[in-house]
């Protein structure tokens, strides 16, 4: 009886993952062939995860920025 009454709060606690928006960030600019993979695998991702998924470019000096 006590080990039940003690795993019920943990079980309360616990909350789905990912909770918030996901962001996928390309080390180059957009329009490249980065860009277009990544917004081509965000898609099927958001459907998987049931969150929405933004894909942003930061490019710049040599990918650097991103990183």
């Amino acid at each position: 009886m006590a080990f039940s009454l003690l795993q019920q709060p943990a079980q309360a606690q616990t909350e789905a993952w990912p909770s918030k928006p996901i962001k996928v960030i390309v080390n180059f600019p957009p329009g490249g062939a980065a860009d277009q993979i990544a917004r081509a695998v965000s898609v099927p991702l958001q459907t998987a995860l049931g969150q929405p998924v933004v894909v942003e470019n930061r490019g710049g000096a040599g990918g650097n920025i991103g990183g």
